[in-house]
């Protein structure tokens, strides 16, 4: 199969590259989903410039992209909420990403099922910037009626934190 890798820090244009990759194994508690849609995020290009080098360190060529849909296409012995030709979408682990290929192997703790009013596409951009956006609300205890104020709400968290 095909996957976008990361052959060296710097630039995009020079550091990436499409590279004929093993199909991902299946561990008990995966799903392999057949990818129709994945998105970029900012963390992207911090990796791929080599901005957390020193926190995460890359093992050339390594894999990239955390956002994905698509349908299940094998599942391991142990997943019982997902069949075979389900939609879903993720926010693959960090430890495990690689959303920028034709199949990814995830834990079916982290995929959801894909709501049927929504195109592969806009289900591939939700997410992270979804989950970014929850965890930093929930963090700080929001609740209904309180007011808060959000910078930067064009971005991805921040449209989302409006709504």
């Amino acid at each position: 199969m095909k996957a976008l890798k990361i052959i060296q820090y710097g630039e995009i244009i020079n550091s990436l590259d499409f590279q004929d990759v093993e199909m991902p194994e299946l561990l008990a508690n995966d799903i392999l989903i057949e990818i129709f849609a994945a998105a970029t995020n900012p963390i992207d290009h911090l990796i791929i410039a080599g901005f957390l080098k020193n926190i995460n360190p890359l093992q050339f060529p390594a894999p990239i992209g955390f956002d994905v849909s698509g349908i299940v296409v094998k599942k391991g012995n142990n997943v019982m909420d997902f069949e075979i030709g389900d939609k879903v979408f993720s926010r693959v682990p960090g430890n495990r990403p690689g959303s920028f290929a034709e199949f990814i192997a995830v834990d079916s703790a982290v995929v959801a099922h894909m709501p049927n009013n929504v195109t592969y596409e806009k289900a591939a951009g939700i997410p992270l910037v979804g989950l970014t956006t929850l965890q930093s609300l929930e963090k700080v205890s929001i609740k209904e009626g309180d007011r808060v104020l959000i910078h930067a709400g064009s971005g991805g968290v921040g449209t989302f934190a409006i709504q």
